[in-house]
């Protein structure tokens, strides 16, 4: 698993293209933003082109650029949304895992979060699969995309995004 600490979005990226609250603390969203990443993008890119995307972000080309901002970001904060939201209502602390509530709402009931974070999850398998029918459609552009590691730490990128629970060979 990728170890590294580099965002493709920031926190006020993530709160601006959710309904996540300005006010909900960033070092809820942050670990789940560098999870979603490590776990769902870089298992749609590959791990060698998620390594050179890593690698080159602060100068990225220009058909890298276009592949994050059109392509991944929308995916990755989708999936860092679904990874947010049990964290966003329960803390964990050194005496029980609890929840927070206020005089004028009152938190949702597992049922209700399990809605919710389906239709999340539902907009990142979407999301992604946008991003793998563009890497398709441009391997020439994209060749680290076919690029299988020779590593058995090396992930090779999702022919599919959709998880129905089934497997369909």
């Amino acid at each position: 698993m990728a170890t590294n600490k580099v965002l493709f979005i920031s926190v006020d990226y993530l709160k601006d293209n959710t309904p996540i609250n300005k006010n909900v603390d960033s070092e809820i969203l942050e670990p789940c933003i560098l999870k979603a990443q490590n776990i769902h993008i870089e298992a749609v890119l590959g791990t060698k082109l998620y390594n050179e995307i890593i690698s080159t972000i602060g100068a990225l080309s220009t058909v890298n650029k276009t592949l994050i901002d059109d392509y991944i970001q929308p995916a990755l904060v989708e999936w860092s949304f679904y990874r947010a939201l049990p964290y966003i209502n329960y803390r964990f602390t050194n005496k029980a895992i609890s929840t927070s509530n206020s005089d004028n709402s009152d938190a949702v009931d597992l049922n209700e979060l399990h809605y919710v974070r389906e239709d999340v999850k539902n907009a990142a398998e979407y999301l992604s699969e946008r991003v793998t029918k563009f890497l398709k459609d441009n391997t020439d552009i994209y060749p680290l995309y076919l690029e299988n590691g020779d590593s058995c730490a090396d992930i090779h990128p999702n022919k599919t995004n959709y998880n129905s629970g089934i497997v369909f060979d």
